[in-house]
């Protein structure tokens, strides 16, 4: 089992009887093992093994527990009155009305809950209506390249860094695909079944009667494109060209479904003169690098989308909310911000380039603040400071803490 200090840390700060911890993410990116690593805490803590209780309501034999009835009462049954319960639920939303079964435990005050989803409507359907305010919500993306280095050196002869980042943009970060990185096919037909897992269980489920050929279409669209601003309509007319015609309104339906499964994350663009959310040319970025090249093939997305897609998720990872940045007509690739301020940050595959240093670090420059200001690149040579604008290795940034 894959070790993931930085989301059993979080879920161990949080734990307690009244607030319930959701862990939220694409299937397969790690969220079971997650909540098994926890099951392993909890008991190495003390907790005796009478007072938890782990169900996957993902298995066939648990079927009947995606009743909400049947499942508090199978709660219930577990209860134990010296010490507070502890109840693991994977795939939470696998059993309608769960927000309900949840406030009912709560208001007991005996059960101390953690829940995993690979939806949105855990949260935004089930939870968010009935227990305002009594969940904290903790999204789990694949193996960040720090946690892949990890991993890969307990199961692997050691790789130098840079092939084995290469490795890693290709094969991705669901951690099964570590077992099968040395078998093609197995690793293909691997990543296959979990995209088709999303698009049957989580996808299909809100889109009803899809045209499953028309979302590959779009799902490739997106992959090929990664980081490039785009659109429904954008889209439309791309698949139109191509001699699929849809609709704005049926291409924004199949986006909506995609991202509500977090197969893909819609980064929007952020007024640094204003300060307002803008809703246009908002970008799209994988959840996980090994279903675009199983999609698309290994080539057929720019180095420069690719960095950027690793890039979006550490920040993600690392601070939460994550926009492109707009300054009258310039571009800045990421900003994020938390309670010390703003970060600013440009990637590109190498700035060697006079030219190309002088694009990366024009828009960084026409900040006057004094907020933090990076360039990420592959580029092991070079000059750490452009006039107080940070230079640096991306490899080095992704493995630093």
């Amino acid at each position: 089992m894959i070790e993931r200090p930085y989301y059993i840390d979080r879920l161990w700060r949080h734990r307690g009887v009244g607030l319930v911890k959701v862990l939220t993410g694409m299937r397969r990116s790690g969220k079971s093992g997650i909540l098994r690593l926890l099951e392993r805490r909890l008991l190495k803590e003390g907790v005796s093994p009478d007072s938890l209780l782990f169900v996957n309501l993902e298995l066939a034999q648990n079927a009947h527990l995606r009743e909400p009835d049947e499942l508090l009462a199978h709660i219930v049954a577990h209860k134990r009155h010296e010490t507070p319960t502890y109840v693991l639920l994977d795939e939470a939303q696998e059993t309608p009305g769960i927000g309900n079964v949840i406030r009912s435990l709560l208001d007991e005050g005996r059960y101390d809950i953690f829940l995993t989803g690979s939806h949105t409507r855990l949260v935004e359907r089930e939870l968010a209506d009935v227990m305002s305010g009594r969940y904290v919500e903790l999204h789990v993306f694949p193996l960040s390249f720090r946690e892949y280095r990890q991993a890969h050196a307990q199961t692997s002869a050691p790789m130098a860094e840079r092939k084995l980042f290469q490795q890693y943009l290709r094969n991705g970060g669901l951690p099964h695909t570590l077992a099968l990185e040395d078998d093609d096919y197995a690793l293909q037909d691997y990543l296959d079944g979990v995209y088709h897992t999303i698009v049957r269980r989580d996808v299909a489920g809100d889109l009803g009667h899809e045209d499953p050929l028309l979302l590959d279409a779009i799902a490739r669209s997106l992959y090929a494109d990664l980081g490039t601003p785009s659109s429904a309509s954008k889209i439309s007319r791309t698949l139109s060209s191509s001699g699929r015609s849809c609709s704005d309104d049926t291409v924004a339906r199949y986006l909506g479904a995609l991202t509500d499964a977090y197969a893909f994350h819609c980064m929007r663009r952020f007024d640094l003169r204003t300060g307002m959310e803008l809703k246009t040319q908002e970008r799209y970025y994988a959840d996980d690098l090994g279903l675009r090249t199983m999609m698309v093939g290994p080539h057929e997305t720019s180095l420069t989308g690719l960095l950027e897609n690793v890039v979006y998720l550490e920040l993600r990872r690392r601070y939460g909310n994550v926009y492109a940045g707009k300054h009258y007509k310039r571009n800045i690739g990421f900003v994020v911000g938390d309670a010390q301020g703003r970060e600013y940050f440009q990637v590109a595959p190498s700035v060697l380039d006079p030219t190309v240093l002088a694009q990366a670090l024009a828009p960084l420059q026409a900040e006057r603040d004094n907020y933090p200001k990076t360039i990420l690149t592959l580029d092991e040579v070079g000059v750490e400071s452009h006039q107080g604008i940070r230079q640096q290795n991306v490899v080095e940034w992704l493995l630093a803490s």
